[in-house]
């Protein structure tokens, strides 16, 4: 690696094992994975595409719970992650008062779990089964980094 790269990656690195020693970042297994929309003038959220991943259910891998919305049904594809383009959530934003990007984790042992949004850049980057760094804040969470990808394990 050149000394440029190296410098500049080790504040980020720093930076991440500073936070995961206070106790900032909380290490979790993503288990729900959801896009919900806020109708414009009220009306209750539509959950337009939730994928969820169970390693103790009957589901073997992450699936799709439900049907895929009418408004993400031509972008999504069923056994695809979701990712959400650019395009595609200025689409949503001038259909909806508020798109959010929401995804469930659980600790890595399963016993505490919590909901909270994304942004979108981050929530492209996560899949059910993955399990990632995050940092919880009021307005939502951080993605610090995606330690084990699904994907990648047997």
């Amino acid at each position: 690696m050149k000394r440029r790269a190296l410098l500049a990656v080790v504040p980020g690195i720093t930076l991440v094992g500073c936070a995961t020693r206070l106790g900032l970042v909380e290490r979790v297994t993503i288990t729900q994975k959801s896009v919900r929309l806020h109708p414009r003038g009220g009306g209750e959220p539509v959950y337009a595409a939730v994928r969820r991943y169970d390693p103790t259910g009957d589901e073997e891998g992450p699936y799709y719970h439900g049907e895929i919305h009418e408004a993400l049904a031509g972008d999504i594809e069923e056994g695809a992650p979701i990712t959400i383009s650019e395009s595609l959530v200025n689409r949503l934003r001038a259909q909806f008062e508020t798109v959010e990007f929401r995804f469930r984790g659980c600790d890595t042992d399963g016993e505490d779990c919590r909901y909270t949004a994304l942004v979108r850049a981050d929530f492209n980057q996560i899949e059910t089964g993955d399990i990632v760094d995050v940092i919880y804040r009021s307005s939502g969470a951080g993605l610090v980094a995606v330690h084990d990808p699904y994907g990648s394990r047997d």
